[in-house]
């Protein structure tokens, strides 16, 4: 008797985290949602979204001609709140919400350059494996500290690092960024980002921030 009971506990304590956690996500989805549309109103001539996934949604921004970019593809992924193992495991996988940013850009770049957490050795594994890329001194201790910086063409990236706006906004998003990847086969800013109520905006700004940036260069 008793072992039905205890069943019955434990799979209701795995419904109710279920539809709380569904709950919340969608409170937190439609949060992001409407910092994505404030944020990218006024560059935007389109904003538009739809659903991504079990927990998540993409999101479509058509700049105005007068930016850097064409237009702006965005992929938010929700960690799975609904699932009971996710709290305890998130303290070791430390799993969080993602942002994932594709930034069309009107030329291609001249060089590959690459941004990755310092942390992040499997990444830049994975990186180096893939390209041949240097790794580029900046001369900026804090931001060597947190993050790794690689290109196919150090002078080109030394310009492009050394614009003081650059420098600012990855000192904002220092501690959010995933990777931040510029393509010279594709014309593209790539950004994987840490989602949080705070990081939405300096990550936004940077990757606009890379766009002008890289026309400089050229």
């Amino acid at each position: 008797m008793y072992e039905f009971e205890t069943i019955f506990l434990v799979a209701l304590f795995f419904l109710i985290v279920y539809f709380v956690g569904s709950h919340q996500n969608r409170k937190i989805g439609v949060k992001y949602a409407k910092a994505i549309k404030e944020h990218m109103t006024s560059r935007s001539e389109y904003v538009g979204f739809h659903p991504y996934g079990r927990g998540g949604f993409r999101s479509l921004c058509r700049m105005k001609d007068s930016g850097a970019l064409t237009k702006v593809e965005m992929a938010v992924t929700l960690v799975d709140r609904e699932n009971l193992m996710h709290y305890p495991l998130s303290l070791l996988t430390r799993d969080c919400d993602r942002l994932v940013c594709w930034g069309y850009l009107k030329e291609v770049t001249s060089a590959d350059i690459e941004i990755v957490q310092k942390l992040d050795q499997r990444a830049l594994r994975k990186i180096t494996l893939q390209k041949q890329l240097q790794e580029v001194a900046i001369h900026e201790g804090k931001l060597e500290e947190s993050l790794t910086f690689l290109s196919s063409d150090p002078d080109v990236a030394k310009r492009f690092l050394s614009d003081s706006q650059v420098r600012k906004y990855l000192m904002e998003a220092k501690n959010f960024i995933k990777r931040l990847s510029l393509n010279h086969d594709e014309t593209r800013v790539y950004l994987i980002g840490e989602l949080t109520d705070t990081s939405l905006k300096p990550l936004l700004d940077l990757l606009f921030c890379c766009g002008e940036q890289h026309i400089r260069v050229q």
